[in-house]
């Protein structure tokens, strides 16, 4: 099953379906709780998901201010936040999901 990890603010998720074998599983948004892996690595996956959504400016979503610019996090920007929390869970994820899952990401470089 081919998952990809990327945020997308106010989504609750950061893993999406990517294949058919995936998006007949889970749908394309992949919530933490769906997968087979322990309770720690869901609740890091919910609490990065929390983080970054946290960097979005909810009250004003168009007010074009910049909100905290050191901890938004596209995965463009060369150095973005969050980047060691993503590059440290990925490979414990991949290897509690287990061979039959491919995750793919920008975040690792």
């Amino acid at each position: 099953m081919l998952l990809r990890f990327f945020f997308d603010a106010g989504s609750g998720v950061c893993l999406w379906a990517q294949d058919a074998e995936a998006k007949a599983r889970f749908g394309y948004p992949v919530e933490a709780a769906d997968l087979d892996v322990p309770e720690a690595l869901r609740a890091e996956i919910e609490q990065l998901v929390t983080d970054y959504d946290d960097t979005f400016p909810w009250d004003d979503p168009g007010s074009n201010v910049t909100v905290e610019p050191d901890r938004t996090m596209f995965g463009y920007e060369e150095f973005p936040p969050f980047v060691t929390r993503v590059r440290d869970l990925l490979p414990r994820l991949r290897a509690a999901l287990g061979p039959g899952f491919q995750i793919e990401s920008d975040y690792e470089g």
